[in-house]
Parts: structure tokens; sequence; C-alpha cells
């Protein structure tokens, strides 16, 4: 059995290919804390940050024989980094959406203007949240009442591109909110 402390990175990557498990093992235990580290760092959240590695390890396992990494440690730390990102907004988006039904549904509807005002300043923070060119597609749609070929034409995008991305966020928008007639009113209707 090869020591694979001794390897270069680039000949624990093709050890990898070939569905070497002490390869992989010897990567896990080289950058496991350093790659955590990384992430505790940016979240502040222990099991977070163990899961997000953990998952990045795991992916290269699952795609090693199509693995083409020049440097390990950028192409490792780069992953994290992404998966960190995901998981922020992901948290984001789900501290939103849990805001807007604790606003729309709360018990005490003695003044509906001020839940009204509410319910538009979660709208409006949920949508400062969407990647940049979801959220212009979505204002310019929905505030600005502009068409999908206005959109797509003023973005240099095609039209189908453009409600490709009104369609993946109204039908987040519908499968988080689906119990709020309000908003279910609003994106009801087609994109034309």
């Amino acid at each position: 059995m090869p020591s694979f402390h001794t390897y270069t990175d680039l000949q624990l990557v093709e050890s990898l290919k070939f569905s070497d498990e002490g390869a992989f093992t010897e990567i896990y235990h080289r950058y496991w804390e350093k790659l955590y580290k990384s992430a505790y760092i940016k979240l502040n959240d222990s099991e977070d940050a163990k899961e997000i590695v953990n998952d990045v390890l795991l992916d290269i396992w699952k795609r090693r024989a199509d693995l083409s990494i020049a440097f390990l440690p950028a192409y490792l730390e780069k992953a994290v980094r992404f998966r960190v990102i995901n998981h922020i907004n992901r948290k984001k988006s789900t501290a939103l959406l849990d805001s807007f039904e604790t606003v729309l549904q709360s018990p005490f509807k003695a003044d509906s203007q001020v839940n009204m005002n509410e319910f538009i300043s979660l709208l409006e923070a949920w949508i400062a949240v969407l990647p940049e060119k979801q959220r212009r597609i979505f204002v310019k749609y929905y505030f600005d009442n502009l068409s999908t070929h206005e959109i797509a034409v003023d973005m240099n995008l095609s039209r189908k591109t453009v409600q490709n991305n009104l369609s993946m966020t109204v039908q987040y928008l519908k499968t988080k909110l689906k119990h709020l007639p309000v908003l279910l009113i609003m994106l009801s209707h087609t994109p034309r």
C-alpha cells in the first residue's frame, strides 16, 4: 500500500481518478481543518462549516473520474467559498420568507395598512437578495410593468431567458408562500 502522505497534490488527484480511497483519505486529512477554519470564519457556525467542508470533499470523491484540478488547495478553497455563499443566500431567503409569513398571518390585524407596509418592506428586502439578473427582471416586469420582450431588448437577453428567470423566481415564491393570497394574485398571470 502506497504512503500517500508523501504524494504531491497532483499525484493524489491522479490517484483519485482511479478510485483510490487512500488518496481521498489523504486529501481529507491534509485539507479538512484548513477548509473548516475558512468556512467557520465566514459562517461563525461550527455545524454548518463542517457540513460544507464535508460536502465539498464528498463532491470531489463523487466526481473523481472527471476531475481536472491544477492546484488542489485553490480548487478546494474556491469550492468552499461558493458553498458558503450559497448557504448564506439560502438562509437569507428563508429568513425573509419566514418574516413574510409572520407579518401576513399575524392574528393582530388591527392596522391593515401597517401590515401592508411591512409586507411591502419585506418584499423589497426579498427582492434585494435575488441574484442581480433575476432581481432586475423581476422588478422590470412586476414593478415597471415591462413585457418580457421589452426587458429582453433592454437587458440584451433572449426573451426565453427573461421568461425562464421570471418563472424560476415566481415558482420559488409561489412554493414558499402558497398560502398568501395577496402574493398569489400578484404572481398569478403568465409572463407576457
